[in-house]
């Protein structure tokens, strides 16, 4: 009957499992009487390691002789007894009595399975060989499929395949292996340097040419044990087999034994001290060494290989370091400096492509920030959940760094009403950060977008990506939860289901009492013993599992528990669509870290707490927890109103209440929790055997005879079944949950002694102000990770409510001093007593109905210390504009914050936007205000008014220092410029020195040391720093200078990657334009620089700007520039100069040119002789050009010697005119030769 209601259970949880199991049994049988054998065209050899598995053989044999592939012809069975102390050899030596000529045996001393393998290795002639487990079995198909798919495809060097589950205990197959993806089609055929994903770590399920394995003298290494022994093989016998293939088969299955006694080499590994040294040191580490000495890298195939093993450690061990610490310290140390080295061989690369076995983004996320010490190349936000109520969002990511981020609605960064960072570690270091918080939002159709270091997140809800932010509205729909969740504001409130009397039985009496309003329902098993009780006091009773209870369940509001087991906080599996609030009332403190058991509960809403320790464990930043201040309330609990008023002092009882272990009990059955099977071997566990050896004692029972103590023992639930195995004395009361009708707080109250291990009951008798003996004879099996335990804060010795005794003998000794009640060792403990809680009234109940009430309420206060933070977040990452938008918000709350008012200052001047009214003047000094200026100079390019109003200041912020250096530098003030770096040198970094030198050599126009100083060296810096010192335009203009244009182009693009379009980059765009002779886009780019206000331009770019207007043909707009007040600053700039003087030439406009001249330093008028000469001759005015002509000369142009030469004739000035024709003769003989010589002779006759 049993064994029906089992298949039935099976049906109903998995049909698909149930038919499928169904089908695997029911072919066995039918195929055992199928008498056909097909021959095939290949021979195969399995070659076993036999070690105590005489429970498992015939099972074995069966599968390999009634293969569909004939047996006798195709396949040879190597045996080799590594030393087996059973009946292995007896029946194997059965089995080849009937195969002679297939199966062969051999016997060793026991040496482990690889030197096992590697004898029968010797005797293997087959062309394949395999290395089945003997405690194994195989699909009927097996060989057949295989044989048939060689003889289908060439060049093949290994088959891999099927594997599913065989679960001993409940006789079904799952198929549940995490690298089950492989066998989604029939057949896979792969080529073996493009395997990526496709791992192989099961030589059991694999074939391998023999020609290969002894060609190579490949053999399994003895030491890479407990596992990974297979894996190193493999990719030793692929190494030299690049080019051949691999072929994945799914018909062919192999069914892997889960042991009923968990002997499993998957199941023991983890407590095997060589899996933490031997694995690494011998198998993984050589592996990766070998391929990246041969290849010069590691392929992807085996980088996964090796990170498939890590990700399990991980999985293992994240958070839980105690589960290692059965190994030395200096092992545990040598263990993780051997996991620290595998991942030199792995890339980020790989590391983010790998999704098997469930690693997710925050496993990629740790991996890369604590083994690679780097940043994801993208980021992830997730929207876990939303509060309808207090419309509030919850997002969470994960990060290495601690990052600045942003949450932005339309563009509004948007600060957490509550906010929680957890810790999550790895060998007790930083693995990753979990950043959760909880967003206010106004409006449903806002966009939200998030930013991390400056850079776009994608956005997660549900499973789906945004990469360009969100609705609020998109984010609703996602979180509407089904119809049938449609609450009608009931609450649901429920302690164990098999027994009350715990928080919610007692707050359920206060609602009852104070707000009859509140439709109510209270959820236990029919069958409790409280259930009569309560209905006699009129409870609203819901049976709990009943059609009621769901129809209850799916309608209520709120679930108010005791107790948070998935059958109560997830009991339809689909978290009800987080459509309801889940308050967990505790059913006693919270004394040991119980982070991993809460962060798997995704609807918590609250959390009520009754001590600060336990408060502050839950809520403190940085832990484990990932609720926080929004989910937990301190309150007390509802049971302890009424424990003090029944408290007895005095009472001669001592009660005894141990808890369990997790790794003692039965497997769990049934929906509810504590409806376990029985472990047989239960009265054989330390745990029972040390308090049967309490309850028996002598000591014990004298102290009830003899001194008239009453002794009352109060199992665990989960222990209550085994209570007939204890055997307990007549003398001893029982008190037992299910049955008794006596409330626990009546124990509490009537005893003056508790003797526990580790329960947190400790806490209710302390609450009374009475006193514990914690009997902890398996303090290191219990901390060593085998149980639920972790430890906490409470720390027995320090915290405790009394002495901890590790053996039998010590708890009476302690018990001896209690009894004649020895006052220094009572006070100790109570002064420990008296400081825990902080409530002992009788509000509790009502403390807990404000906290459920306000749950549905909006929250109005604000977090001062979560501004803060954000503001120092955007400080430490210098991003000024959420400095200058944080602390505001901060300054509004708290208008005298010093950090706020200073920061926003030193925002406001390193920003790279135009300054506007961000800071109230009148609380400014003079320095302040004069520093303020001098960045709104900045921003005009006015460099000398920045070093105006910097002058007599003293600089020692990196900011202003580097904005003298820029002024200075723009200037061309090679020597303020080097003052001002040597300045810079004494504060910052060395490695940033060769920037400010760039500067200096900017300033020289030393174009060649500009580059050699930034060409190779701005790849390490990062964005403020480049921002900061703009190497990326120095370069720009250097390269310009040098006529490298593609070199410059590239610069500017490099800089346009990180930054906003700023006036200096728009500047050197247009200086780059305008030297490729590109004047329209010159033109553009200045004219945005300052939204067309020209008058900010720097000399040289307002020049370049009239110039591009003049050979870009805008001669009009040219001219009206030219003519406007604006000109005076750039007219007599060398480079516009030129081409202006040849326009006003070419234009015949000689007035113009000469009223231009008028300004003319002397050089100038020496540079410009010609043209000035030419317009006063064009004006007749030959009197002038006579007598202020410079001398013509070899680098003056004919016309200039043609010019004078006219000039010397009309004034008869015979020397000058000869000069001129010599000159024009012989400088310029293709210009009038015969004309010249003419002249020239005519005036040598004259002479």
């Amino acid at each position: 009957m049993n064994k029906v209601k089992r298949k039935f259970r099976k049906l109903l949880r998995d049909p698909k499992l149930f038919f499928s199991d169904m089908y695997f049994k029911h072919s066995i049988k039918i195929k055992k009487h199928l008498p056909v054998k097909y021959e095939g065209k290949h021979q195969f050899t399995i070659v076993s390691a036999v070690y105590n598995v005489e429970k498992y053989l015939d099972d074995f044999f069966d599968s390999i002789v009634k293969q569909n592939l004939s047996f006798k012809k195709h396949i040879q069975i190597i045996l080799v007894d590594d030393g087996s102390k059973d009946s292995s050899a007896t029946i194997i030596k059965k089995w080849q009595k009937k195969y002679p000529n297939n199966i062969h045996y051999y016997y060793k001393e026991n040496g482990g399975q690889a030197s096992a393998r590697n004898l029968g290795l010797k005797y293997v002639q087959t062309e394949w060989v395999t290395f089945i487990d003997p405690d194994d079995f195989l699909s009927l198909n097996y060989f057949l499929e295989v044989d048939k798919k060689l003889s289908e495809h060439k060049n093949i060097a290994m088959i891999v395949c099927n594997l599913l589950f065989f679960m001993e205990k409940k006789e079904i197959i799952t198929d549940k292996h995490p690298l089950k993806f492989r066998f989604e089609k029939d057949v896979n055929c792969l080529s073996i340097k493009d395997l990526n994903n496709n791992l192989n770590l099961s030589v059991a399920t694999s074939f391998f040419r023999t020609s290969v394995i002894q060609g190579n003298q490949l053999l399994f290494d003895n030491r890479v044990k407990p596992n990974f022994e297979d894996g190193k093989f493999i990719s030793d016998y692929l190494f030299e087999l690049q080019h051949y293939n691999a072929l994945f088969l799914k018909k062919p299955v192999y069914f892997y034994r889960k042991r009923e006694d968990g002997t499993s080499t998957l199941d023991t590994s983890w407590q095997k001290p060589e899996k933490y040294k031997n694995v690494l040191e011998y198998g993984f580490i050589p592996m990766l060494q070998k391929y990246h000495n041969k290849l010069s890298y590691v392929p992807n195939n085996i980088q996964k290989t090796a990170l498939y093993d890590m990700y399990w450690y991980i999985q293992y061990l994240l958070n839980r370091p105690e589960k290692i610490r059965f190994l030395s310290e200096k092992d545990q140390a040598k263990f993780y400096q051997l996991y620290d080295k595998v991942f030199e061989y792995i890339d980020v690369e790989n590391i983010m492509q790998f999704n098997i076995a469930g690693a997710w983004f925050f496993h990629k996320v740790g991996m890369i920030g604590a083994f690679k010490n780097q940043r994801p190349p993208f980021q992830i936000a997730y929207i876990e959940n939303i509060d309808r109520e207090k419309k509030q969002i919850l997002i969470s990511y994960f990060t290495y760094f601690d990052d600045c981020n942003s949450f932005r609605l339309n563009g509004r960064d948007t600060l957490p009403v509550y906010q929680k960072t957890v810790t999550n570690t790895f060998n007790e270091k930083l693995f990753t950060y979990e950043k959760r918080s909880w967003i206010p939002f106004e409006k449903e159709d806002d966009i939200l977008t998030i930013s991390l270091n400056g850079l776009m997140m994608r956005i997660s809800v549900k499973g789906t990506l945004f990469s360009k932010g969100i609705s609020i509205n998109k984010i609703l729909s996602a979180f509407t939860p089904q119809a049938k969740y449609l609450t009608d504001g009931s609450w649901l409130l429920m302690d164990r289901e098999t027994k009350a009397d715990d928080n919610a039985e007692h707050f359920y009496r206060y609602m009852q009492a104070h707000h009859p309003e509140q439709r109510c329902y209270f959820v236990l098993n029919k069958s409790s013993i409280d259930w009569q009780r309560l209905k006699k006091d009129k409870f609203n009773l819901v049976e709990f599992g009943s059609i009621e209870y769901e129809r209850r369940l799916e309608k209520a509001s709120k679930i108010i528990s005791s107790h948070l087991e998935a059958h109560i906080n997830n009991y339809f599996g689909d978290n009800y669509d987080f459509s309801k609030k889940f308050i967990f009332l505790q059913h006693g403190i919270t004394k040991d870290d119980l982070s991993q058991w809460f962060n798997t509960k995704k609807n918590l809403s609250g959390v009520i707490t009754a001590t600060i320790p336990e408060y502050n464990s839950i809520v403190e930043e940085l832990n484990k927890y990932k609720i926080g201040k929004k989910e937990t309330f301190l309150t007390g609990f509802p049971r302890h109103d009424k424990l003090l008023s029944g408290n007895i002092k005095g009472a001669k009882t001592i009660l005894i209440v141990p808890t369990w272990r997790h790794y003692i009990m039965g497997t769990q059955i049934g929906k509810g929790a504590n409806t376990r099977e029985l472990n047989k071997a239960f009265m054989t566990t330390n745990y029972a055997k040390a308090w049967y050896n309490l309850l028996h004692s002598q000591e014990l029972k004298n102290l009830i005879k003899n001194l008239g103590y009453k002794v009352i023992f109060a199992p665990h639930p989960n222990i209550e079944p085994y209570l007939n195995e204890f055997n307990i004395p007549q003398y001893i009361d029982v008190w037992k949950s299910a049955i008794s009708r006596e409330s626990m707080q009546s124990l509490f109250q009537q005893s003056n002694l508790l003797i526990t291990d580790y329960s947190s009951i400790a806490f209710e008798m302390a609450f009374l102000g009475k006193q514990t003996i914690y009997y902890q004879f398996d303090k290191e099996e219990f901390r060593s990770g085998i149980h639920t335990y972790q430890q906490g804060y409470f720390e027995y010795e320090k915290d405790g409510f009394g002495p901890v005794a590790e053996t039998l003998d010590a708890l009476f000794a302690h018990l001896d001093k209690f009894v004649k009640g020895e006052n220094d060792y009572i006070n100790i403990y109570q002064s420990r007593i008296q400081k825990t809680f902080k409530y002992r009234d009788t509000n509790n109940c009502q403390r807990v109905y404000e906290a459920i009430i306000n749950l549905d309420i909006p929250d109005k206060y604000i977090d001062k210390n979560i501004i803060l933070n954000a503001l120092k977040s955007a400080y430490k990452a210098q991003d000024w504009s959420l400095v200058i938008s944080r602390a505001k918000t901060l300054l509004a709350e708290i208008p005298d914050h010093s950090f706020a008012k200073n920061v926003l200052f030193e925002a406001v001047i390193a920003s790279n936007n135009k300054v506007q009214m961000q800071l109230d003047y009148s609380l400014l000094n003079q320095q302040e205000k004069s520093i303020l200026q001098a960045v709104k100079c900045s921003q005009k390019l006015a460099w000398q008014d920045v070093l105006n109003h910097l002058k007599g200041i003293i600089l020692s912020n990196e900011q202003l220092l580097v904005l003298s250096l820029k002024a200075n530098a723009y200037l061309h003030n090679a020597k303020g410029t080097q003052k001002t770096a040597n300045k810079l040198s004494k504060i910052i970094d060395k490695k940033k020195q060769h920037l400010f030198k760039a500067w200096i050599a900017f300033a020289k126009q030393d174009w060649v040391s500009v580059i050699a100083l930034l060409e190779n060296n701005i790849s390490g810096l990062n964005k403020k720093e480049l921002e900061l010192y703009l190497p990326e335009l120095l370069l720009a203009r250097a390269y310009c200078q040098l006529n490298a244009f593609t070199s410059s182009h590239n610069c500017l693009v490099a800089y346009e990657k990180h930054s906003f379009a700023s006036p200096l980059s728009r500047i050197e765009i247009a200086h780059l334009a305008y030297a490729k002779r590109n004047y329209t886009k010159c033109i553009d780019q200045l004219n945005k620089c300052f939204a067309k206000e020209l008058d900010n331009l720097p000399t040289e770019s307002l020049a370049e700007y009239a110039l591009s207007l003049l050979k870009g043909n805008n001669i009009e707009e040219f001219e009206q520039l030219v003519e406007s007040p604006l000109s005076k600053k750039f007219e007599q700039y060398p480079l516009f100069k030129q081409e202006y003087v040849y326009f006003l030439v070419n234009k015949k406009a000689w007035r113009k040119l000469i009223e231009y001249a008028q300004n003319w330093a002397l050089q100038d008028k020496e540079i410009f002789n010609y043209p000035l000469m030419l317009a006063y001759y064009r004006l007749g005015n030959i009197n002038y050009v006579y007598h202020n002509h410079i001398k013509p000369m070899a680098e003056h142009p004919y016309e200039y010697w043609k010019l004078i030469a006219e000039a010397a004739t009309l004034y008869e000035d015979l020397e000058l005119s000869k000069h001129c024709y010599k000159g024009m003769i012989s400088i310029y003989p293709e210009y009038d030769i015969k004309r010249n010589q003419q002249y020239f002779l005519t005036l040598l006759h004259k002479q």
